[in-house]
């Protein structure tokens, strides 16, 4: 024989406002559809905030490439600079070693043109004497 035991679930069947059957007590219903509409709510919020997280990620990516380009522009331009610098130092130091090559030159053309003022007197000497022992 079987024994038939029927298992009691309590089941709080009602007809809410709109004439429609609801297994839930109103009270309970009423509190899971708050919670479904706060659910709901907090789902737009976290959307809307990924979407503001994601935008002032793309704003700060394109400030980062700006700024990683300016950083470059430094470098080249401080670069350039050290260039510039160095062109600098180097034609300074031709130019002294230019300059010290022309007063080396300009030392050997007086002391050559000393040099040819003496060689012109002593001949001018010498046709002096002759010129007076001619008249002699």
């Amino acid at each position: 024989m079987k024994d038939n035991k029927q298992s009691t679930v309590d089941l709080d069947i009602t007809i809410d406002d709109n004439n429609q059957i609801r297994i839930l007590a109103s009270d309970k219903y009423t509190a899971s559809e708050k919670l479904k509409g706060e659910s709901n709510k907090f789902v737009s919020k976290i959307i809307q905030f990924n979407q503001l997280i994601k935008s002032v990620n793309e704003l700060l990516d394109n400030h980062s490439k700006k700024i990683e380009k300016e950083k470059l522009k430094a470098l080249g331009k401080r670069n350039q600079l050290y260039e510039e610098i160095e062109s600098r130092e180097k034609r300074e130091q031709e130019l002294k070693v230019l300059i010290s090559e022309k007063k080396e030159e300009l030392e050997r053309l007086k002391f050559q043109h000393n040099s040819l003022i003496k060689i012109e007197n002593e001949q001018r000497l010498v046709i002096e004497k002759l010129s007076n022992n001619e008249e002699n």
